[in-house]
């Protein structure tokens, strides 16, 4: 299944500074049972949204906690068009 995670940064210079190191030495990548399938990050670097895939909750749960000290972290799940198209021909409306 796919998700949206949603991360804005704390407006505090050394939460800031703290998120770039901790960026820098990881990658910002999920735990095992997460796939990071993309990130973009808004130009004023207040934040941004990462594109992660994972049948396993406490994945994401453990990804979120390993920011939330510096971002407000929000996860949404997610679908694509085509898995949207076929449960409104379902839903038949």
């Amino acid at each position: 299944m796919k998700f949206i995670l949603t991360f804005t940064l704390i407006p505090d210079k050394e939460k800031r500074a703290e998120a770039i190191a901790r960026f820098q030495k990881t990658g910002g990548q999920p735990p095992k049972g997460a796939k990071l399938l993309g990130r973009w990050t808004r130009l004023d670097m207040s934040g941004g949204v990462d594109l992660l895939e994972s049948d396993d909750p406490k994945a994401l749960a453990e990804f979120a906690l390993q920011w939330s000290d510096l971002m407000k972290v929000e996860i949404a799940p997610v679908m694509e068009d085509q898995e949207l198209s076929d449960v409104l021909k379902r839903v038949g409306k």
